[in-house]
């Protein structure tokens, strides 16, 4: 695990950025062209189609998917997009996986792609981490995609 206290460029749009950035993984992926993809924990399948499919083409064109880890869209966004082309922006401490069903995919990003979190080893996730979660998520991204909403 590594430690930033550089700011980000793409984090000073934010009205509070993190001072601080945990991350495990290939740091260069926040040099690329990135987007942002995210939706429902219970994604429709032609969703999941969409979003793999989506992820992968732009994935190929030599954009950097950046998503929140979690089930459904999540997930799917960064599959497509391939371990090493990804980025998960996590709720809780870079050491923990949450959800636990993703944690071979989170395994997979941190050891080919980057993993980054806002909070110290050890933090639980909880209600608001989410939120902030989301910020950040959405702050890295170039554009924005929301594959399903509920």
């Amino acid at each position: 695990m590594s430690r930033v206290y550089d700011n980000i460029p793409e984090l000073l749009s934010m009205k509070s950025y993190p001072k601080d950035l945990f991350y495990n993984g290939n740091f260069t992926l926040l040099k690329k062209p990135k987007i942002s993809i995210v939706g429902s924990r219970k994604p429709t399948q032609y969703s999941r189609s969409m979003t793999q499919q989506l992820s992968s083409a732009l994935s190929r064109a030599g954009v950097c998917i950046v998503s929140g880890g979690a089930m459904g869209i999540d997930a799917m966004a960064h599959s497509g997009a391939g371990s090493s082309n990804t980025i998960a922006v996590l709720p809780c401490g870079i050491d923990l996986r949450y959800p636990s069903v993703n944690k071979n995919l989170l395994d997979d990003i941190e050891k080919n792609g980057l993993l980054l979190s806002q909070f110290e080893s050890g933090f639980t996730a909880t209600p608001w981490s989410f939120v902030v979660r989301n910020e950040l998520v959405v702050a890295l991204g170039d554009v924005l995609v929301v594959g399903e909403a509920e």
